[in-house]
């Protein structure tokens, strides 16, 4: 009888020390496993912008090559963007507080902030998003455009005197707007019935500049191009 009895103390015993064991060893770790510990940075502030400044970057997403160009002056904001053959955005709006938020008339597009030193940010022209880190450019290097007979031409000049542009020939008119808005067409419908209706080539490669003014021709009409700033303007 007393062995039965110690044997059985001596399994209570090791039951309860199991139970203490499983206790300790199920209790959570104060500590975050590296899998549980949040990784994610809040996101920069953007800084103030210079009182007047410049900024070009050359990108490309899926093969298709863009510049970037964009002029700074107080609160106002000029920016232009073309692959140099078929398409080009021009962009015009304000920044606040070194962030840039503007959609302009055909649905493209322009989210940046500067850093303090360059301008970060996106672009999407026509569905087709390319990020973007510009550098800050001096003259002669910028944005230039002229117009003759309803016909613009537009040029991004790098600072190594390279050049990109792209001439606008017309094919849309106020109503295409008017009717894309009445009839509330999608992104889509509007690229395709509005948007890329226009009538787009490259713009002469031949350009000169002098005293922030560019000479070049459209359709064999000698022009002069003016520098674009932050508070260029037109329809």
């Amino acid at each position: 009888m007393r062995k039965q009895f110690r044997t059985l103390l001596i399994g209570v015993s090791a039951m309860i020390a199991l139970g203490t064991l499983t206790a300790c060893s199920s209790g959570s770790s104060p500590e975050a496993t590296p899998s549980q510990a949040s990784s994610s940075a809040a996101p920069a502030t953007a800084a103030p912008f210079p009182a007047s400044a410049r900024y070009m970057a050359d990108v490309e997403k899926d093969g298709k090559k863009m510049a970037i160009g964009i002029s700074v002056d107080g609160n106002d904001i000029t920016a232009y963007a073309c692959n140099g053959v078929d398409d080009e955005a021009w962009f015009f709006g304000n920044q606040a507080s070194g962030a840039i938020d503007i959609k302009n008339k055909f649905r493209d597009t322009l989210n940046a902030s500067y850093t303090g030193s360059d301008v970060k940010g996106d672009l999407t022209m026509n569905g087709v998003t390319y990020n973007f880190t510009a550098a800050p450019v001096s003259s002669p290097a910028g944005m230039y455009t002229a117009a003759l007979d309803g016909v613009r031409a537009s040029w991004i000049v790098r600072p190594d005197g390279s050049v990109t542009g792209v001439q606008f020939n017309g094919g849309i008119t106020g109503r295409d707007f008017e009717q894309a808005e009445l009839q509330q067409l999608t992104n889509i419908q509007f690229q395709n019935q509005v948007r890329n209706k226009r009538i787009l080539q490259q713009a002469n490669q031949t350009v000169k500049i002098s005293n922030n003014k560019l000479t070049s021709k459209i359709n064999g009409t000698d022009v002069t191009g003016d520098l674009v700033v932050g508070n260029t303007r037109f329809g």
